[in-house]
Parts: structure tokens; sequence; C-alpha cells
């Protein structure tokens, strides 16, 4: 806090005249690299522009689950885990871009997707299919954050308080030199996470089920910004990096106990260069150069009782580069692209201060790593007299990985070297207000490190483990007259080799493909403007799943981990120039749990699943010159559902955002 602070004051006392001495006038702009979506407008991609979140209090997750097609689960209690899919996918199958910058984790394959302030994102993009621009094809789509960009001099200030003590501070300063831009960034929140939970057996006494306030399940985050735009000659530069400190304390859901000091604190930073060299030829207009390195460390601590504890501590480090060249002849545009990653994973565990041993059967010590290649080419075909655009993508993937356990010196260091490739073809034909699209599209999701190689323990390792794939056809469609939008998309995917963890009956366990899935989905979105001040929007989405496998446990059954039927309805009306109010429901329904698709409920709502949700959510802003009030009533009913856990969600929550901007 002190020194979100001390920043907040160097802020305000940045003298301005510095920007003024060198402002530059309407010929000498500075150009902006711009790294969002340039292909051809399609019904299955969307951008969320900084403008259209920036005032609200959402999250990151918060805002893609306003997507038709895209469902969001989490763990309740802010900084907890987020679980993402897209159109029936898992959060692994969904690949997660910073600045264009593949940042899933190769370990265990995870992301956070709540890293990134939104007062630090420029624009928020998703395909829920294909790849965007170039890249290996996804299973579940592709959701990309591009950070804050700006191209004018201003100062920012937002604060935000809310239910459970959430109080949340964000500053932002962008300056314009002569030859460059600079902006710097500062978030601090603190929340305590202590909302009422039904506690089975309460800490005094064991006999008792009773709501309590949850104790140790706060949530900290301090994070820094840093943004720089360089332009000489024909050459733009982006220096950019961010440093993340947070710390998540985990309560003891059983009995609540004061005596919990268990936490995950994680600490991240990245630094980011993209290089662009404009007019290098007619047939070569452009080259781009992209790299990064991230390092994060993890310690989670396991201290149940406040007398033994266990900590573990990950730590990863990621190293990335890649060139992109863009080619053009007559109507094609070739965008040919290499890129090289390298990520090293290393743990080490302590119960109660001592070395964990690595014997078999407990968990080892292990240090890993991944070095990957991929490469390949898209091709854009415009025609002239046609109002058609064809693409496609190819894309080679190599893998070269390692595992070594530590502290074991007759242990063997395990490798696998494995090659995969994925493709995508789409047209795109639009008459008058019709837009229509046609993709192929076969993606892959390669094993992460653990689940080649498990904890060199009891979990074991699987060296015959086949990647993931995937065959998707979908047509998507919109239609857009004067104040109507429709959109309609229907989509097969088949998808192999789903990746499962199985134990024996003495608990060894090892992952293992077991099935294969067909998915068909429909969505279907209206949005109509009545006039200047109404809009109404409704969207629907529906999903059928089976799966088939020749473990009985898995076959015939439905997806598990998705809703299989969602409905949504929002209702906007802007009263005058400065007050708003938004009214948003949603219902989901049809999600299954585990393998036999079965899950009993007490309260036996829809189909015997207690995480079906029928949520309310309200939004009040007013916004006058330089100030933005929004006031947001989340779970306005108080519904109750299961969240990720399995465990009754936090139910209604109330946060209040004030900004201010142009200081």
């Amino acid at each position: 806090m002190q020194l979100f602070i001390f920043f907040v004051f160097a802020l305000l006392v940045i003298p301005t005249v510095s920007s003024k001495e060198v402002a530059p006038s309407d010929s000498t702009n500075i150009e902006i690299l711009e790294v969002e979506h340039t292909g051809s407008y399609s019904p299955s991609y969307k951008i969320f522009q900084r403008h259209e979140f920036i005032n609200s209090a959402q999250t990151l997750s918060d805002i893609l689950s306003s997507i038709n097609g895209i469902q969001i689960r989490q763990i309740s209690g802010l900084g907890n885990p987020v679980a993402i899919s897209i159109r029936g996918s898992n959060s692994k199958q969904v690949q997660f871009y910073i600045d264009g910058q593949l940042v899933n984790d190769s370990q265990f394959g995870g992301f956070d997707l709540n890293q990134i302030p939104t007062e630090q994102i420029q624009s928020i993009e998703i395909s829920k299919g294909q790849a965007i621009g170039t890249g290996a094809t996804p299973i579940g789509g592709v959701v990309r954050i591009n950070t804050y960009n700006p191209d004018s001099s201003q100062k920012k200030l937002s604060a935000v308080v809310g239910s459970f003590g959430h109080i949340e501070l964000n500053a932002t300063v962008n300056t314009i030199f002569d030859q460059h831009t600079l902006t710097l960034g500062a978030q601090t929140l603190n929340t305590d996470n202590n909302y009422k939970y039904l506690v089975p057996q309460t800490f005094n006494n064991p006999s008792i089920s009773e709501k309590q306030s949850l104790l140790n399940n706060g949530y900290s985050k301090n994070t820094l910004y840093i943004n720089d735009n360089i332009k000489f000659e024909n050459n733009r530069v982006r220096i950019h990096g961010q440093y993340s400190d947070q710390t998540k304390e985990l309560p003891n859901y059983r009995n609540n106990s004061p005596e919990t000091t268990s936490n995950l604190a994680t600490k991240t930073w990245r630094l980011g260069y993209l290089h662009t060299l404009h007019d290098i030829h007619a047939y070569v207009p452009s080259i781009e150069l992209d790299s990064y390195y991230q390092d994060k460390s993890e310690i989670y601590l396991d201290a149940p009782n406040g007398v033994s504890e266990q900590s573990y501590h990950y730590n990863s480090d990621k190293k990335h580069v890649s060139v992109k060249p863009t080619v053009i002849w007559d109507s094609y545009t070739f965008t040919p692209f290499i890129t090289l990653t390298d990520h090293a994973f290393q743990s080490e565990q302590f119960i109660n201060g001592q070395a964990n041993p690595c014997n078999g059967i407990s968990e080892c010590d292990i240090k890993a790593q991944l070095q990957q290649t991929s490469y390949g080419t898209r091709i854009e075909w415009q025609g002239n007299t046609l109002p058609i655009n064809i693409y496609g993508l190819y894309n080679k993937l190599h893998n070269k990985s390692s595992n070594e356990p530590l502290k074991n010196t007759t242990a063997q260091t395990l490798y696998a070297n494995d090659q995969f490739d994925t493709h995508e073809l789409g047209a795109t034909y639009q008459w008058r207000e019709v837009v229509a699209e046609f993709v192929f599209s076969k993606g892959v999701r390669t094993p992460t490190l653990f689940e080649l190689y498990g904890n060199r323990g009891a979990f074991k390792g699987n060296a015959n483990l086949l990647p993931e794939r995937s065959k998707t056809r979908a047509i998507n469609f919109a239609y857009k007259r004067k104040a109507l939008v429709l959109n309609a998309s229907s989509y097969i995917k088949k998808q192999e080799n789903s990746i499962v963890a199985i134990f024996n009956s003495s608990n060894v366990g090892s992952y293992t493909n077991v099935s294969e899935a067909t998915l068909k989905g429909l969505e279907l979105q209206t949005n109509y403007k009545f006039n200047t001040q109404w809009l109404f929007a409704l969207q629907g989405t529906f999903i059928h799943s089976n799966t088939h496998s020749t473990f009985s446990a898995f076959d015939d059954k439905k997806l598990p981990g998705v809703y299989h039927k969602q409905y949504g309805a929002a209702l906007t009306y802007q009263m005058n120039n400065q007050w708003s109010v938004s009214l948003n429901h949603k219902i989901d329904r049809e999600l299954y749990f585990n393998r036999s698709n079965k899950f009993q409920s007490e309260k036996n709502r829809g189909n015997g699943t207690p995480a079906d949700r029928e949520v309310t959510d309200l939004t009040f802003n007013w916004s006058h010159s330089q100030h933005n009030l929004n006031l947001t009533f989340s779970n306005l009913f108080n519904t109750e559902y299961q969240d990720l856990a399995n465990r009754p969600a936090h139910g209604r929550s109330i946060q209040l955002k004030y900004s201010l901007k142009g200081i």
C-alpha cells in the first residue's frame, strides 16, 4: 500500500510542462503499434475495446462471461481458480495470450485468467475456434489480451470498494514525448473474501453445521506496469513490462478453523519487446520481431492446524522469440512465421522445514524443461470483384522435453521428443447486410509436462500419452440492418485422446487417453435498439455431447464440467447523457460433474445438479466530464448454486467504482 501511495503521489506531481515542451502537432502524432486482429470480419470473433469496460468494476472473467458460447466457472472469492470453456472445451484447451505471447503454463497447462487488471488492458480479443492470426490451431479457442497502449497524454485514478472487504486502487499516467510515448500503471487490491459459508463441522462444535464468515480467505495483489512506444525512421518499437505480487489465503472449508494459515504466494514479472520494420519492399511491407521473458515464483504453504506445515516451492521461467514477415502479391497476403520457446520448471518441497525424500512413493523435487519450435504460414486471398475472403493456416509444432528428479542420484532423467501439426481453412462471404463464414479446423492440445512425467512418486508418468486432437466444422452467420443485429453459429466438433487421471486400487495414478467425444452446438443471439435510449439483447447456447470409450466409466456419457444449455437477456436504458442502467439475467442448466453424470441435490433443481444457476446483475453508471461512477449488484437476488469446487457460491455482492481521468 505504501508503494502504491508513493506511486500515485509521483503521478500527480509529474510536471505537465514536460509533455507541453515536446507536444506533437497533428502532423507529428506518434504512430501506435497495433496488435489487434487485422483479418476479415468473422462472426465467431469478438473484440472488446477499452472504452467498453474500463469504467466498470468487472474483472476479465466477468467480461468474458457475457459472450455467447463462453462459460466461466470459479471457486468463490476473488483470487481463486477460474475455469473457462469455449464451445464445450476445458481450460487447458483454451489458448491465453498477452500481447501476442502464449502464456499457458507448460508444466500444468493452466493460466491465471485475471492476472492483468482491466485498467491495464487496451483490448480483449476472443476467437471461439480458430487461431488469431498465426500459431497453432487450438481445440478450445483463443483469448488474447492487448495491454494498455495509449496515444495521448493523460492521467487517471480509480478506486473500487465492495462487499467482503474489497478495496482496490488504480493509477495510470501517459506522457507523449518527441519520439515515444511512455505509460506507467499501478494497482493495489485487497479483499477479505469473508462471505457467509455453511460450515459442515464447526471448529468449536464439530456436531453442528452453521453459516459462518469464512476465515483465512483473503486475497491481496500489487501490480506495476510500464509501456513505451518508440518511433524512429521506419522502425516501430514497443517495450512493455509487468510485475505482480499476490497472496491468496486458503481457508479450511470443513471446519473454518481460525488456526489455519495456508496460503499461496505468487510473484511474476514479464518483459516484452516488439520491433516492427515497415516499408521494406513493395512485396514485403513489414517484418515483425517479437520476444519476451517471464519469471514466476510460487510458494504454497499447507498449514491447516498451526502445528505442522508443508511448503511447496515452484519456479518457472519462459523465454520466447518469433519472426513474422508479411508478404503481399497481387490479392494474396502471406504471413510465414517461426517461434522458439524455452520453458524451465523446478520444484522443491519441505515438511516442517525438512526436505521431502524422493523414494518412489512421495512426490519428488524435479527439474523439467520444454523446448518448442513452431513454424508455418497463413495465406489470405481477398477477391477483387467478389466480396469473398479465403484463408488457410498451417502450423508445425516440435516439442523436446525432459524431466529430472532432484535429490535422487539413482533416478533416471526422462526425455520425450514429439511433433504435431494443425491447420485450418476458412471462407467468408459478405452480401449486403449478411456475412456468412465456413471454417474447418484441425486443432491440438499437447500433453503438459506433469501429464507426461507425473510427480515421480505415486503419480506416474505416461510416455505413451497422445495429444488431444479435434476436428471442427463451423458455420457462422451475421445480419445487421439498422437497429437489428442477428448472429447464429452451428458447429460439430470431434475430439479424440481425451487426457484423464486414472487411479488404481492402491491409489497409484497416471494420465491416460481414455475417450473420444462428439459435440454439436448452436449459438443464437439478437440485439435490437428500439431508439437512442433502449437496447435489448437475447442469447442462447445449446450443446449436445456424447463420449465414446473402451473404458465403460467413460463411454456414452455427457462431457462433465460444461453447461449444455444457457440463456441470457439484457436490457440497457440510457436515461440521459449522464445516467444509464443495465439489467442482465442468465440461466445455466445441465452441467454434469462426474463420470456417471449423476449428482444428487437436496433441492433437486433442474436436472438434479446443484450447479444450475440463475443469476441477475444490475448496474448503474453515471458519467460527467472527468468523473465516472459505476455501481454494480452482482447476483441481485442472492441465488444459491455450487461453484467450481462444488461448494456453495458466495451469493450477492456489491461494488462501487469511481474514476477520475484527465487530471
